[in-house]
């Protein structure tokens, strides 16, 4: 299966602070790429507590470019895939906010949240946080690093694959009832826990 997995670490409590992203492409079920870019935020603004949490300071991102400086390199990664992220409700927001204030039209993709698809696939498990999930299944974090998260997202994504013996993002939306989100322009659908009936 081919997707690509995102996260996004904000500067403030704005959706549209990006400071950090990163990217990790899976085709055929193996890593063949992975990105990652520090970004500078509009406007340039930092929270100590985001700061606290991701430990990227203004100083690391001021001779950044901003994230409209960086969307050719980013939007191929995302157009017409499949989008995976841990808590997909937050990466997709700030992508959709983000994109809304530079003006950028919205790419084309379908979406799944290993969030929603971890409740499902272990509802055993005492929490889902990406932390916790990642020690549960046995795999290496930095957490709150972009890059490192996107990683083990993909990872979480590769073990509910195997353990349930899925081969196509059809097969998930069967096997677990989850409602696929999608993101177009002009168009916002959110990834549920549930199909709509």
């Amino acid at each position: 299966m081919d997707y690509t997995t995102i996260d996004f670490e904000t500067a403030t409590s704005c959706f549209s602070s990006i400071c950090s992203m990163g990217i990790c492409v899976v085709e055929n079920n193996k890593v063949t790429e992975k990105r990652s870019f520090l970004i500078k935020p509009e406007p340039f603004e930092f929270y100590d507590f985001n700061i606290a949490i991701h430990g990227i300071t203004p100083q690391m991102v001021e001779d950044c470019g901003t994230f409209d400086t960086y969307w050719t390199d980013i939007k191929p990664y995302l157009e017409n895939k499949i989008v995976i992220a841990h808590n997909a409700q937050f990466d997709v927001g700030a992508l959709r906010a983000t994109l809304d204030m530079f003006g950028i039209e919205y790419p084309e993709f379908n979406y799944l949240c290993t969030v929603k698809l971890s409740q499902k696939a272990y509802p055993e498990l005492k929490s889902y946080k990406l932390n916790y999930l990642s020690k549960v299944l046995g795999i290496n974090l930095r957490h709150h690093i972009a890059l490192d998260d996107a990683c083990a997202c993909s990872e979480i994504f590769l073990r509910i694959l195997k353990d349930y013996k899925l081969e196509t993002v059809e097969d998930v939306v069967e096997k677990f009832d989850i409602g696929i989100g999608k993101l177009c322009s002009g168009y916002y659908e959110p990834c549920r826990k549930n199909r709509k009936n």
